[in-house]
C-alpha cells in the first residue's frame, strides 16, 4: 500500500509539472507554540530546586506572554522565499514564539533542488533536505485534501549540542508546488501545516496567482556555505559563549 501511495504521488507530481511552473502565490502562515510544550518546560523549571524563584517567575511570565506570529511564503517561476513578519514583534517586544520557530528567511529553487537559509549569524547556508516518509493518512485543511509526511530534523541547541526533533507535515497535491515553510519542503505539493514537539505552523491565507507583483529575494549564491561549515560555525559560537560566562 505504501509503494502504491508513493507511486500515485509521483505520477501526480509529474502530470502537474507544467501546471506548477505556471503557478504563483502568497501563503500566510500562523506560528504558535504548543501548549503541551509550554507546560512541560514550566514543569521542568519549577521542579528544579537549583533554579531561583525569580527565574522561575520570569519563565512563567515569558511563556505566558507568548503570542502567535505570522510568516509569509512567496513563490513563482520555480522559486520561493519564506520570511518572518516582524511587525507584531516591533509592537510587543521579545516574543518566545518567534525565537523558537525562527526568524531567518529561506530561499528555494525547485529546479536546482536547493534550500537556502539566510542566517545572519553564520552566513548563507545550503541546507540538507529532510528525508520525508509519506504515510497513508489524509485529512482536509480548509478546502484542500492533504497527505501526511514525517521526518526527523537535526538541530543545534544554545547549550552547544545536537539533538533531533520529529516533524509532521501535511501537504496538498491540489497545489502542485514542491515548497513549504522553512526547511519543510521538497514534497509533491504545497505544505499547509507543520507540527513539531515545540510549535505548529498553519496556512491561514492562500492567494494563488495574485494580480499584485510577487517579490522573490534571491540571496548571494556566490557566498553559500555547506551545512557542515555552518555546523562548525555554530560550535565555535557556542564555545565562545561558554568562555564569556
Amino acid at each position: 500500500m505504501k509503494k502504491i501511495t508513493k507511486l500515485v504521488l509521483i505520477l501526480i507530481l509529474l502530470s502537474n509539472l507544467t501546471y506548477s511552473q505556471e503557478l504563483s502565490g502568497i501563503i500566510k502562515y500562523n506560528g504558535s507554540l504548543n501548549k503541551t510544550y509550554i507546560d512541560s518546560i514550566l514543569k521542568t523549571i519549577y521542579n528544579n530546586k537549583n533554579i531561583p524563584h525569580t527565574h522561575k517567575e520570569f519563565a512563567k511570565n515569558e511563556y505566558g506572554s507568548a503570542v502567535d506570529v505570522d510568516y509569509y511564503l512567496h513563490f513563482k517561476n520555480n522559486q520561493s522565499y519564506f520570511y518572518y513578519n516582524d511587525a507584531l514583534e516591533l509592537e510587543t517586544g521579545h516574543n518566545p514564539t518567534s525565537s523558537l520557530i525562527g526568524k531567518m528567511p529561506f530561499y528555494r529553487n525547485i529546479k536546482a533542488n536547493n534550500i537556502i537559509e539566510i542566517n545572519q549569524y553564520v552566513g548563507t547556508i545550503n541546507r540538507k533536505p529532510l528525508q520525508w516518509k509519506i504515510t497513508n493518512k489524509t485529512k482536509k485543511i480548509g478546502k484542500y485534501v492533504c497527505n501526511q509526511a514525517l521526518a526527523t530534523e537535526t538541530l543545534f541547541s544554545r547549550q552547544g549540542h545536537y539533538y533531533t526533533e520529529k516533524v509532521e507535515a501535511w501537504f496538498t497535491t491540489e497545489i502542485p508546488v514542491s515548497i513549504g515553510p522553512k526547511l519543510y519542503t521538497g514534497l509533491p505539493g504545497l505544505v499547509l501545516k507543520v507540527k513539531t514537539d515545540k510549535f505548529t505552523m498553519m496556512a491561514t491565507e492562500i492567494n494563488l496567482n495574485p494580480k499584485k507583483e510577487i517579490s522573490i529575494t534571491v540571496p548571494n549564491l556566490d557566498k553559500i556555505i555547506t551545512q557542515e561549515q555552518a555546523n562548525k560555525k555554530w560550535e565555535e559560537l557556542a564555545e565562545a559563549s561558554k568562555q564569556r560566562r
